[in-house]
């Protein structure tokens, strides 16, 4: 567990940086505002292989990012970011890097995943994703070549609803995401969660999507109430 945490505490070395040279200053001060609501997620895995009578140890991971929805240490990211992984880490904004569990997973792509804070958290805000309509301004999370993020605006371009029912579960938008934004928040000019970063589309540019609001805290909603 110590080679994890060493590990670990190298990879968020950097957690949090913000490019500040942002064009919308409004945009900045919200995502300031919200800062200690948003945690960035890493997963580590590792496999014995034998390479030539030797065995060879490889250490795997993947990042994302997660936003904090209850204070007592609940949080939400995408599934595809922690599935099947034995060991979860979650860096919080001041900089504390701690163990997750994952308690929930939706059959949408976004988890519930579970940590131990020594105090209570800044939970995020929500915002009622059904009052969204195409052309709604957003504000979201992209990373940079040089491992800060960068603030980026944009719309809503499109609602798309749930199989079985007339409720908006996805939006398309407008933003170039890239590997690594997943989990991200999706805010509105308010600072208030509108949705959770899901994907960007294939080969095509400023065309990603992003899992209602709604549709989370429903589920998380049906979640806390199963534990009464």
């Amino acid at each position: 567990m110590l080679i994890f945490r060493l590990l670990i505490s190298c990879l968020f070395s950097l957690i949090f940086s913000l490019n500040l040279h942002a064009q919308d200053e409004t945009a900045a001060q919200l995502l300031q505002n919200v800062q200690p609501s948003l945690v960035e997620i890493r997963t580590v895995d590792t496999k014995t292989f034998d390479e030539d009578g030797h065995t060879v140890v490889g250490t795997y991971h993947t990042q994302g990012y997660g936003v904090i929805i209850d204070s007592q240490g609940i949080i939400v990211t995408n599934t595809h970011i922690i599935a099947n992984a034995p060991h979860i880490f979650v860096g919080l904004s001041d900089g504390t890097i701690l163990e997750a569990k994952l308690v929930y997973s939706s059959n949408a792509d976004f988890s519930f995943i579970k940590i131990d804070p020594p105090s209570p958290l800044q939970a995020i805000t929500w915002a009622d994703s059904a009052a969204a309509q195409v052309g709604t301004p957003i504000i979201a999370l992209g990373n940079t070549d040089d491992n800060h993020q960068n603030i980026l605006g944009g719309e809503i371009t499109s609602l798309i609803t749930g199989i079985d029912s007339n409720n908006v579960e996805l939006f398309e938008l407008n933003l170039n995401l890239n590997h690594g934004d997943s989990g991200g928040p999706l805010l509105d000019n308010e600072g208030h969660l509108l949705g959770l970063i899901m994907a960007k589309r294939l080969n095509e540019e400023n065309k990603s999507y992003a899992i209602a609001s709604n549709k989370i805290q429903q589920e998380y909603s049906q979640y806390s109430e199963n534990l009464r």
